[in-house]
């Protein structure tokens, strides 16, 4: 009988463990992206950070994964780089530049007005010192991908 009890013990502990586990997964956001997408066209991706963490391409493959953007790059001379976003490839002198609001992160400067901005709605970015492999998803900050010329 004493066998019993403590066996009947040991399982409400487990039972308890588990539950407890359970309810705090349900309240856990790590699923949650870090990032929202809002705009996607052949010209033009806004991202909006979400949750400071990763990169802007980290962001881009959940996007891609999710089928709300389409984009391949390739490896070249001065590193990784776009070659296309949702079915367009650019050619010539074209090339998908990319803009944020990120200034300075953790005494990093990931952006600088003096080489360009871009607008959109209200928000003005400033041009990225960074591709999108090394530019860090920082929450409430914006960033741009569009096609520029030079």
């Amino acid at each position: 009988m004493k066998r019993m009890k403590r066996l009947a013990a040991v399982f409400a502990v487990v039972v308890l463990a588990l539950s407890a586990f359970a309810l705090m997964a349900c309240g856990d956001d790590t699923g949650k992206s870090n990032a929202t997408l809002l705009a996607s066209t052949d010209t033009l991706v806004v991202i909006r950070a979400e949750k400071t963490g990763g990169s802007v391409e980290d962001a881009m493959k959940q996007f891609q994964t999710d089928g709300k953007l389409e984009y391949a790059g390739e490896d070249g001379q001065y590193g990784w780089f776009l070659t296309s976003v949702n079915g367009n490839t650019l050619t010539g002198n074209a090339y998908w530049a990319v803009y944020t609001t990120l200034g300075t992160y953790e005494d990093v400067a990931y952006s600088n007005a003096e080489y360009g901005t871009y607008d959109y709605e209200d928000t003005t970015c400033s041009y990225a010192l960074y591709g999108i492999t090394g530019l860090p998803l920082v929450a409430g900050n914006l960033y741009v991908l569009t096609v520029a010329t030079y």
